[in-house]
Order: C-alpha cells, then structure tokens, then sequence
C-alpha cells in the first residue's frame, strides 16, 4: 500500500462454487490499521441474473456469496441484493454495485437505487479502449439525469487480469491502476475516514490524475439549494498529473459546459466556469491524459456537486423514460425467468419491490436520499 500511495484498501471474498480470497477477520476488529494506512475485508456477493453486488468494509461475512448455478452450485435465486444491502448496511458496511450495474446481462441496480439501498454504484473499471471506458460514465450521466443521487466509486479485479491486462503492464500499479479518492485527514482509521467521504459523496474516481472541483466553494457530494427563475452556477475545476493533460472539462446535467485543452505538454491545467441554469443541475468535473499505452486511457472524474432549484432533483425526462423502460425490461425477465426461491414469501417480496420500484419511476420523481456520516 504505501510503495503505490494508497491509504485504504477493501480486500474482498467471492465465490464460484468454493471461497476465493478468504479473509482473516472482519470489521474494525479485523483491520489492519496503522496511522494513516487501513485494510479492511469486504466481500462481492455474484448471480449472473441479479448483477455483482459489494458490502465493504462489515462486521462479518454474509453468506451466501454464490448465488445460481453459475457461482453457487444451486439455482436458489435467494437471497437477491436487496436482502444483502440490508443486512450489510446492518453490519456497518457500504453497499453497492460492482461493474456499474454488475456485469450481468439483468440487474436489479434500478430497483436498489429507487429503493435507496445503495451507497455507491462503481462507474470506473478498467480504461482500455476495447471495453468502452466512457460508457459506464454515461450510464452514471443517465442515473444523474432521472433524479437520483449516485455516488460513483472506482475499483480493480485484480489480481485476475483474464481478458483485461495479459500480461499486466508494468507501467500499472501492481494492485490495479484504479482509485476512489476521498480528500480528508485519514484520523484514527483512514478506512472509516475514507467511508464517510464516500456516503458525503466527496470523492473522486481517477486511475492517475489528481483532479479537484469547487462549486461555490463546495466540494463533490455538497448539495447546495437555490429559488428563482435562474442561478448563475460558478466555481473551479483543476487536474495535476506527471505525463501531459490533453482535456478538462466541466460537465452538467450531462452536457459539456466549459472546457479547456491542453497544449501537448501541460501537466497542471486550471478551469474557471460561469453558466447560466434555469433548473436544478449535477456539476461534474472529468479529465483526460495523454494515453499511456495504445489502446489505454487516463482518466478522472469528479463526483457531482448538486445545485438544486427548490430542493427538487434534477430531472431530465428523455432519460427518466429511458431508465423507466429499462426497469420494465428487466420485470418481464423475472417474470418468465422461473426464479428457484425455497420459500414462496421470498418470491412475493421480490416481485413486490419490483412492482414498489416501477411505481417510483413511472412517478414524478423518486426519493433522493443523502447519506452522510459513519
């Protein structure tokens, strides 16, 4: 950890039908803690019909961890995310999605979000260029957009490079070139530091830029509240890196505000903004740099600082239809997927949340839950 300059690392147990990365203790009793330095034990709960699920950081060890015959040797589909968001987050644990919405082909990530079950959706996984690395930022874009409040993360699989980096680059950080940035002091435990910036909303996901953003001197995760016809939205975005910045750019609601290119050689690039809004609006900062390798790019991206008209979340309607049809797309999936549950009441939970979570998207807006603390 600290020859890479990281000072929290969630290490996590899986399953395929045996435990892989089995951990040694759980919780803060189990944290391997010096001052500023945190390892903590997590693990990522798998189905290949409900999406790769995260708890970070619990007290103990939900099982099961396979979930279908793909990962647990059974076609029990229980219990399904929802169940284990609970009961992490009873656990003292960060819930969320790993891949974006969990690397599946279905995912309930739609119906955690609307149900406010989730603490982090990870939008940065791998930068080559043949796995789309903006495409999960868009995705995020489109969540933003339909009202709800997503806090993105970063994360690595290492160290099972299969399809990604064979063999791994030795101009990577050995345990993987992503990073959820959290800018506090790391106090008694960096892990519990690091985990309340994440709930705040404070963070950054890069896998080598330094980037910060202020609005109206508010950092990423800040909500700040306005009333009128329009608001003149201001701050400052700035990106530090050792090899040359090609961009910065400022982005709202989904759309590129302000920019600014680099000249080839720039390794420090600083980005005023003033524009206008006339509605409630996310204010993000991302940067690029120079690529280190053919077909792999550097990137970061801010979390967004919110600025909303009346209290209200932002709401942009072509992308709330969208997310709306996506949700009925994946109902009907579960509907004919013929669901193994051992207990009729779990299959009626399901389908009730379900039917709880179209109600809230075919809704006005959803919920917009902030969580902050420890």
């Amino acid at each position: 950890m600290q020859a890479e300059d990281l000072n929290v690392v969630n290490d996590l147990e899986g399953q395929r039908q045996q435990h892989f990365g089995v951990q040694y203790g759980w919780g803060r009793d189990g944290e391997g803690r010096r001052p500023g330095y945190s390892i903590r034990s997590g693990h990522e709960t798998r189905s290949d019909f409900y999406g790769h699920v995260l708890v970070l950081g619990g007290r103990n060890l939900i099982r099961p961890l396979g979930i279908g015959d793909m990962y647990g040797n059974s076609p029990e589909a229980y219990p399904y995310p929802a169940v284990t968001f609970q009961q992490g987050r009873k656990i003292g644990g960060l819930a969320g999605f790993a891949h974006f919405h969990g690397s599946r082909e279905h995912s309930t990530l739609l119906m955690d979000l609307a149900l406010n079950h989730l603490d982090f959706v990870e939008v940065m996984q791998y930068a080559l260029i043949k796995m789309k690395p903006w495409y999960k930022a868009l995705g995020w874009y489109q969540l933003l957009n339909a009202g709800f409040r997503v806090v993105g993360t970063a994360g690595c699989d290492f160290p099972d490079p299969t399809d990604h980096f064979v063999p791994w680059p030795r101009a990577l950080p050995l345990l993987g070139p992503e990073r959820t940035l959290v800018k506090a002091q790391p106090g008694e435990s960096a892990r519990e530091t690091w985990a309340a910036g994440i709930l705040r909303g404070a963070a950054v996901v890069t896998n080598g830029p330094l980037l910060d953003l202020a609005v109206h001197g508010k950092e990423p995760g800040a909500v700040i509240s306005w009333t009128g016809a329009s608001h003149n939205a201001e701050g400052v975005a700035t990106v530090v890196f050792h090899r040359p910045i090609e961009k910065l750019e400022i982005v709202s609601n989904g759309k590129v505000v302000a920019s600014k290119a680099g000249d080839g050689v720039q390794t420090e690039i600083s980005l005023p903004f003033q524009f206008p809004i006339t509605e409630s609006s996310w204010i993000a900062a991302r940067a690029q740099g120079a690529n280190l390798q053919p077909d792999l790019e550097i990137w970061a991206h801010t979390n967004p600082v919110y600025v909303l008209k009346d209290g209200k979340p932002p709401y942009v309607k072509a992308d709330r239809e969208l997310v709306n049809q996506q949700w009925e797309k994946e109902v009907e999936f579960y509907r004919s997927a013929n669901l193994a549950f051992a207990e009729e009441s779990q299959r009626k939970e399901f389908f009730q949340l379900a039917e709880q979570t179209r109600k809230i998207l075919q809704g006005p807006q959803p919920p917009w839950p902030v969580r902050t603390g420890k």
